[in-house]
């Protein structure tokens, strides 16, 4: 009888170390597989990033290039709204010395 409880007592532990077993196993692979899926998120979203950063810098240089562009010519078309100036400031006081 003894002998019987102990073989069935051994055979419950194997059976349960065994379940037990199967049940980290089966845990583990559904952990690395949400990693994974978490992993290829994040790499997404890092060239998402990239990309996005890239196209920044390339609007940045752009808007920088236009700014210098326009500066240009602001400093080509002075001397000419000067020269304007200059007119509508005399043909006023023309106007006014004749009157």
């Amino acid at each position: 009888m003894v002998l019987n409880v102990i073989g069935w007592s051994f055979v419950a532990a194997v059976t349960a170390w065994g379940i037990t077993l199967c049940w980290a196993k089966l845990a583990l692979t559904n952990s690395r597989a949400v990693l994974e899926d978490q992993i290829r998120y994040w790499h997404a979203e890092a060239v998402k990033a990239r990309e996005l950063a890239a196209q920044l810098k390339h609007e940045a240089a752009a808007w920088s290039k236009g700014c210098q562009q326009g500066r240009q010519d602001v400093m080509a078309i002075m001397p000419l709204l000067v020269a304007a100036q200059e007119q509508m400031g005399s043909a006023k006081l023309t106007e006014t010395t004749q009157v």
